[in-house]
């Protein structure tokens, strides 16, 4: 025959494939373009994740600030805290509104997130709001308060700066700009009434 070598060739290199695919251990190489989740997307996919956890952990970050605001309403005395507990649920409820809108849009059906806490998080004790809402009005009261607050809004400032290098998307970066510059003039300010 006068194929038999090229016969027996191609037969030699079938065999030595077939031996490659049986060795223990051995792993089909998949190139890069044809995985699940090319080396772009992986990065993206870490970012939409830090964005929905930032919008979830800010959100409920804001509801125990307006929720400390709304008890100090009537009982604070400096002219300053008044202003700023009257503020403070306004516009932070404005913010968690716009979050709930970015959540709903980006992240449809998405469960809640915060497997990991943010910076101004991981150290962040329960705050014991009962003396907000028990200790009468007076002096003592702003002070508590202040005392209460500053820290909170700190980490905040935290968290934004975190997201201002983390977060994918532009909303998310310019409303973390937001709340630094905001958050920073009350802490500036309650740091004037102590």
């Amino acid at each position: 025959m006068k194929n038999s070598p090229m016969l027996l060739m191609a037969l030699s290199t079938l065999a030595m494939t077939v031996g490659a695919c049986r060795n223990e251990g051995a792993k089909p190489s998949v190139p890069e373009d044809h995985a699940t989740m090319t080396p772009q997307s992986a990065p993206q996919a870490a970012s939409q994740s830090y964005d929905l956890e930032f919008i979830d952990t800010m959100t409920q970050h804001h509801m125990a600030a307006i929720e400390m605001a709304n008890m100090a309403q009537g009982k604070v005395r400096h002219t300053e805290l008044k202003d700023l507990v009257q503020s403070i649920p306004q516009d932070q409820q404005a913010e968690i509104n716009r979050m709930k809108e970015w959540r709903d849009q980006w992240y449809p059906g998405a469960t809640a997130s915060g497997t990991r806490p943010m910076p101004g998080m991981e150290s962040s004790k329960p705050m014991d709001t009962g003396h907000l809402r028990s200790m009468p009005a007076g002096d003592g009261y702003d002070a508590m308060f202040i005392q209460m607050m500053v820290p909170h809004h700190e980490a905040a400032i935290r968290m934004a700066k975190e997201a201002l290098d983390k977060a994918q998307h532009p909303e998310i970066k310019a409303l973390a700009q937001e709340i630094i510059n905001a958050q920073q003039r009350e802490i500036d300010t309650m740091g004037k009434l102590k």
